[in-house]
């Protein structure tokens, strides 16, 4: 704007920043649909309708991530390129890599006694759960956990863990959103929720009943820091075969799981 109040038409350099801008928004727009597709590929024209951009501009984005390694190509559709995963691989080692520099040893340690199908560990990010290591056998791969995935922290015994030992103006804002049903047993109605919350900073640990996957228990414990959880872990087992002992085994394996919890708690460099 001039002195005397007009608008000003924008400098070379801020008009080449608006354009900078909004390529990249667009690239990223790209990369947030290939990230949302249930298909491994996606073609041009569906990048084009969900970013809302012409064919032609979507080709180019696609081609131009192509060069970068973003984005991979298999004959006329599009796919995560191996850039992004090593670019998500960096980003979870720059943030949590002291926890996953100690937690294999523990994880192997719980994963060994309890028989799983798998184990992980899992920090939260937003409303979600953040999987950052997984321990699994054949079994376990059914489970709708990968690293460096997410899912809804209410509906997992890792979030309630977490959850269960974190400040209230964190857990209000998560309960404050409508609860996801990932099954036709997660917990939806905030109420019960909180009670469970309530049983789990009781016990020490968390646990989830085919909540996030039909055919699974989970059970989890928090690795606390100055009292708060900056992680968890948890083992998942079949529900078929646990019978009347169920809630005996789930005893113990809940201390099983606040055992590994520890260890982690113990091998983090001092803070």
């Amino acid at each position: 704007m001039e002195a005397d109040g007009t608008l000003r038409p924008p400098t070379g350099r801020e008009a080449g920043d608006g354009v900078v801008q909004s390529s990249a928004s667009k690239a990223l727009a790209v990369l947030e649909v290939l990230s949302r597709s249930q298909d491994a590929t996606v073609g041009v024209s569906e990048v084009a309708a969900e970013i809302g951009v012409p064919k032609s501009t979507a080709h180019r984005l696609l081609k131009t991530l192509e060069q970068h390694g973003f984005v991979g190509r298999t004959g006329i559709r599009y796919r995560v390129g191996g850039s992004l995963f090593e670019l998500a691989e960096a980003a979870l080692w720059s943030e949590y890599g002291e926890l996953r520099e100690v937690a294999p040893k523990p994880l192997n340690w719980l994963f060994e006694r309890s028989e799983a199908i798998a184990v992980h560990l899992a920090v939260l990010s937003g409303p979600s759960v953040l999987y950052l290591d997984k321990v699994t056998r054949p079994a376990g791969t059914r489970l709708p956990s990968r690293v460096g995935g997410r899912f809804p922290a209410t509906c997992t015994a890792l979030g309630k863990a977490m959850l269960a030992f974190s400040p209230p103006p964190l857990v209000h804002g998560i309960l404050d959103r409508p609860m996801p049903r990932a099954t036709p047993y997660s917990v939806v109605h905030r109420r019960q929720f909180v009670d469970q919350l309530r049983t789990a900073a009781q016990a020490g640990y968390a646990v989830e009943r085919e909540e996030s996957c039909q055919g699974t228990l989970c059970v989890a414990a928090p690795v606390l820091r100055h009292g708060k959880a900056v992680a968890a872990v948890s083992l998942c087992v079949p529900t078929r075969g646990l019978g009347r002992a169920a809630d005996q085994r789930l005893g113990s394996f809940g201390r099983l799981a606040v055992e590994a919890a520890g260890q982690i708690r113990e091998l983090l460099p001092a803070s």
